[in-house]
C-alpha cells in the first residue's frame, strides 16, 4: 500500500517525545501530523504503545558483519558494515578507521569520502581514530604507526575535505604541534580528544584551536583529580561532546550514571566502538594487527587481557542508558539519535519527517526493536 497512517505510539522527533501524533508514510516518505488530523476513512494501522523514532546515529564503529574497516574500506566492505548495524536500529554511521600505516590511512579516507560523494545509504562520513595519539595511552592501537601529522596528511584532508564535513578525527592534543587542530578543522570539522594524557590546560588550548569532543569518555585518558580535572572533569565546562561506550564494561555503571548527570543528554553520545563481530555470530576469535582477540559475551579481550573494542550494538547501548544511567527514554533516544546528529551537523537525521520509511524504527515498551510494524 502506498499510503498508511500509524498511530497509537509515542513519536520521537528532534529530541522531543510526542504524544497524540501520527506518522503518515506515503510512497516510502514520512510525515508527522496530529492524530486528530488523520482524514476520515484513511488507512490506519494501530500500534500498541511503544515509540516510533528515527534510527540511531553511530559515530564510532570499527566494523560489522565480519568486516573490519581497517581491513576493507571498499564500497562492498562499507555496505557490509552498515548492513550489519542496521539489524540493530542504526541507519547512519561513521565507519571507524584506527591507527595503521599512512598508505592505508589515506586510502581509507579516500574510500569513505567516495562513499559519501556517491551517497551510499547510511555512510555519512568517517571516524579517523589515530594515528596522532599518545603512546602512553595507546590501548590496542599499534605503536609502530603512532605519529604526528605531516604535510601529506594535510594534503589528503584538503583533497577529500568536501566529503568529510560530517566526519570525526580523534587525536591526543598534547602530542601535536601547535596549530595542528586549526589546520585540520576546515576539512574535518569535528576534532575529538582520544588516547591522550591531556591535562586541563592542554584541553583549554585545544578547545581554543577547535577541539569539539572526546572519544570514548573515561577510556584511554588521564584520570580526574582534585587539582587537575583532566578530560573527564573538563568536558562539561568546555562544552565538549563526549562519546561513551555504554556496555557497563568499558566504564562502570556508576561511571556511566555520573557522566549522564554531569553532561546531560545534549552532550553525551552513545557509541558502540564495536568490531566486525557485530552481526557475525560465527566469529569467536580473531587477529587484530598480529594480536589474538577473543569474544567474551559483550566484550572483546586480547591475549594480554586488555579490552580491544566492544561487542555491543546501539540498541543494547540505548537499553543500557536506561538501565545504568537511569536516563528516561527520551534522554536515552537523544543520546542515540538527536545529539549525535546535531554534533555532526546533520539535523535532518534527528527528525522523523521526510525520511525514508526504512530509516524509521519502532521500539516496544521494553525498548525491543520490532521488525514487522510497517
Amino acid at each position: 500500500m502506498n499510503s498508511m497512517f500509524y498511530r497509537g505510539a509515542d513519536i520521537f522527533d528532534r529530541g522531543q517525545l510526542l504524544s497524540g501524533f501520527a506518522l503518515h508514510i506515503e510512497k516510502n516518505r514520512s510525515r508527522l501530523l496530529p492524530e486528530a488530523a488523520i482524514p476520515e476513512g484513511a488507512p490506519v494501522r494501530e500500534l500498541k504503545g511503544g515509540i516510533l523514532s528515527p534510527g540511531f546515529v553511530e559515530t564510532q564503529a570499527n566494523g560489522g558483519g565480519g568486516v573490519l574497516v581497517n581491513e576493507d574500506s571498499s564500497p562492498q566492505g562499507l555496505e557490509t558494515v552498515i548492513k550489519a548495524h542496521r539489524q540493530f536500529g542504526t541507519v547512519a554511521m561513521l565507519p571507524t578507521f584506527i591507527t595503521d600505516s599512512q598508505s592505508k590511512y589515506h586510502q581509507a579516507i579516500a574510500n569513505i569520502a567516495e562513499a559519501v560523494k556517491n551517497k551510499m545509504p547510511g555512510i555519512i562520513g568517517g571516524h579517523f581514530e589515530g594515528p596522532f595519539l599518545n603512546f602512553e595511552k595507546k590501548g590496542t592501537h599499534n605503536p609502530r604507526y603512532i605519529r604526528q601529522p605531516d604535510e601529506s596528511d594535510y594534503a589528503c584532508y584538503a583533497q577529500y575535505g568536501e566529503y568529510l564535513q560530517h566526519s570525526i578525527l580523534s587525536l591526543a592534543p598534547e602530542q601535536q604541534p601547535k596549530g595542528s587542530i586549526a589546520r585540520i578543522k576546515p576539512f574535518i570539522p569535528h576534532i575529538n580528544m582520544a588516547h591522550s594524557m591531556a591535562n586541563h590546560q592542554d584541553l583549554i588550548a585545544a578547545r581554543a584551536e577547535g577541539l569539539t569532543g572526546i572519544t570514548h569518555l573515561y577510556n584511554a585518558m588521564a584520570p580526574m583529580s582534585g587539582r587537575d580535572p583532566g578530560p573527564i572533569g573538563s568536558a562539561a565546562e568546555l562544552g565538549l561532546y563526549c562519546g561513551i561506550i555504554a556496555d557497563g564494561i568499558h566504564s562502570h555503571p556508576f561511571a556511566l550514571a555520573h557522566a549522564y548527570r554531569a553532561l546531560g543528554a545534549d552532550k553525551l553520545l552513545l557509541v558502540t566502538d564495536s568490531m566486525h563481530t557485530i552481526g557475525a555470530p560465527h566469529i569467536s576469535e580473531f587477529d587484530l594487527m598480529g594480536i589474538k582477540v577473543y569474544v567474551r559475551e559483550q566484550s572483546l579481550v586480547n591475549e594480554h587481557g586488555s579490552l580491544a573494542g566492544a561487542h555491543i550494538n546501539m540498541l543494547q547501548c540505548l537499553q543500557n542508558a536506561v538501565r545504568y544511567m537511569h536516563a528516561d527514554i527520551k534522554s536515552a533516544l537523544q543520546m542515540a539519535v538527536s545529539s549525535p546528529a546535531y554534533y555532526l551537523h546533520r539535523p535532518d537525521l534527528a527528525g522523523i519527517e521526510n525520511r525514508d520509511s526504512q530509516d524509521i524504527i519502532y521500539l516496544d515498551s521494553q525498548l525491543a526493536l520490532q521488525e514487522d510494524w510497517r
